[in-house]
């Protein structure tokens, strides 16, 4: 490294220097790949199930999109509504997700200074004791005081593009953060309404078990009113015993299942435990699948997904950071120097002023550093995060495969549900007939007891899986609306935080307005250019 120092004044030629460096600053070139969104498989059309004896169409539109928001309305369940406005507004996860873009915004302005000259004031007082026997011509005997104000500045020239890459990287951070905040909101989403389908489907078991219970109990009471009048043996009546009280078991499992959802559904909500049971324990559930899917094509995933946008973000700032290297292995130029005041007084003199122009003092330094020994490692250092922005495409392209397999998978879950639904309403008809018929028959002496608690069993098993069935349907419609990206408009809008957080954030630091600012010019400019 070399550096030129002069004083006083900056002549002609550094001045010219100057200008130069400042001209190619603005013209240079940024060294490394610019990024272009990487290529995926997708396939045209999503395979729909057709009507065979065991699966079932559904209606289900490839031109159009779902809602993109409020997909959930279509389950017409005023509660389930309740329940996903107060999660968007309170729950934790998610506000921590918002947070970090606030942060991200911040650390961009940490990266947007790089660009700018470094300038510190300084200052400093010195009095210096200079003792009888050390005192020269230049240094005599006695007290002197050094004054001296300067402003200093330093500026590495992006000339290679090093840091407009970084800036270029923290960007790409920035927008991938915020597509993280609403790739968690639709999970959110899903998570109320999955864990909603789980309260009801509970509610459902346990009431088919009581139902059931009671009419065990009625089993019961008349195979110990046959035993008591000698109409049948203690097989009978141990055996209906052992049915009921295996029947009553199943209860307070299933009651179990029932409080963890509802102590989850809670947290969902950003409450304590007890939250749900106490204001919506009492709601009743009108859960209804959607008369229709409007499932669009493969290729919107790109769009309409936000955790895709946010891995092709992601592969964004990798790539940003490869010229950030590679800017590494050539020479960097600087300039620094500073213009301040000075004074010294020496024992006896009177203090001048310290701001006067003949006091000023001035210094300007060029330079350059050239990494020699060095580049070995830089060059691996370049390879280092190629592979890693290597990695992030790979990550891009297995998101879009995995969208897709998503809602095809969601596609046949509710073909093959709904199919297996209709056939269970007919086998639960069929076994309350049979279970009625069986009882009737021991009532009359006609049948064993062993004939009615294998039609009281088979009751039960259908009417718990036509339960569950019903549940999965509702549950695979979730799935599809999560997997085609609804929850969110598409817009990368930067989300409002709860104003009591806002107000105790101000009054730990100086946010200014960052904290309620919901537009920034260089996010809606950067999405349009990934679109």
């Amino acid at each position: 490294m070399f550096s030129c120092l002069k004083s006083q004044a900056i002549r002609p030629i550094a001045k010219l220097t100057i200008s130069a460096l400042l001209a190619m600053s603005v013209t240079a070139c940024m060294v490394g790949p610019d990024f272009v969104k990487p290529s995926a498989k997708l396939q045209n059309d999503y395979a729909l199930a057709a009507q065979t004896e065991f699966t079932e169409a559904f209606k289900s539109s490839s031109d159009k999109l779902l809602n993109p928001v409020t997909w959930w309305t279509s389950f017409k369940d005023p509660t389930l509504n309740q329940l996903l406005s107060r999660a968007a507004s309170e729950n934790l996860t998610l506000q921590s997700a918002a947070l970090r873009i606030f942060q991200a915004r911040a650390q961009l302005g940490v990266a947007d200074a790089t660009l700018l000259p470094s300038v510190n004031l300084t200052g400093s007082s010195t009095q210096n004791d200079q003792p009888s026997n050390q005192a020269s011509l230049y240094s005599p005997a006695g007290v002197s005081v050094t004054n001296n104000v300067f402003v200093q500045a330093s500026w590495e020239i992006d000339f290679w593009g090093k840091y407009r890459r970084g800036i270029e990287s923290t960007l790409s951070t920035y927008v991938s953060t915020i597509a993280t905040y609403y790739s968690a909101d639709v999970s959110l989403a899903a998570d109320v309404a999955n864990t909603y389908i789980n309260i009801r489907n509970y509610e459902q078991l346990i009431a088919v078990a009581k139902t059931n219970l009671a009419l065990q109990a009625e089993s019961l009471r008349i195979a110990g009113s046959r035993f008591k009048y000698g109409s049948t043996s203690l097989l009978d009546l141990n055996q209906a015993q052992a049915q009921y009280e295996q029947t009553k078991s199943q209860i307070p499992g299933l009651i179990s299942n029932l409080k963890k959802y509802q102590f989850a559904m809670s947290i969902l909500l950003g409450e304590a435990p007890d939250y749900y049971e106490k204001n919506f324990g009492q709601t009743k559930g009108t859960l209804v699948a959607p008369a229709e899917l409007d499932v669009g094509i493969p290729k919107d995933l790109l769009r309409r997904r936000p955790d895709i946008l946010q891995a092709e973000f992601d592969a964004a700032a990798q790539s940003a950071l490869i010229g950030v290297n590679v800017a590494n292995l050539y020479p960097s130029f600087s300039l620094s120097g500073y213009f301040g005041f000075q004074t010294v007084t020496p024992s006896g003199s009177s203090q001048p002023s310290l701001f006067s122009w003949d006091n000023k003092t001035t210094s300007l330094a060029g330079g350059f550093t050239f990494p020699l020994f060095y580049r070995g490692a830089i060059v691996d250092q370049i390879r280092v995060q190629d592979a890693v922005f290597q990695q992030s495409i790979l990550n891009y392209q297995n998101k879009v495969l995995n969208a897709q397999k998503e809602v095809q998978e969601a596609l046949v879950s509710i073909s093959t549900t709904r199919s297996s639904t209709g056939d269970l309403v007919k086998a639960v008809v069929a076994a309350q007939s049979a279970a009625d018929l069986a009882l009737q028959r021991y009532k009359g002496g006609q049948t064993d007891y062993n004939t009615v608690i294998l039609a009281q069993q088979q009751l039960l098993s259908l009417e718990n899986t036509q339960v569950q069935t019903v549940s999965n349907t509702l549950l695979g419609y979730v799935s599809a609306f999560k997997s085609l990206g609804g929850g969110w408009s598409g817009e990368m809008k930067i989300p409002v935080l709860p104003t009591a957080m806002v107000s105790e954030m101000e009054k730990r630091t100086d946010w200014g307005k960052a904290l309620t600012i919901s537009n920034d010019p260089r996010l809606v400019q950067s999405s349009e250019n990934k679109q």
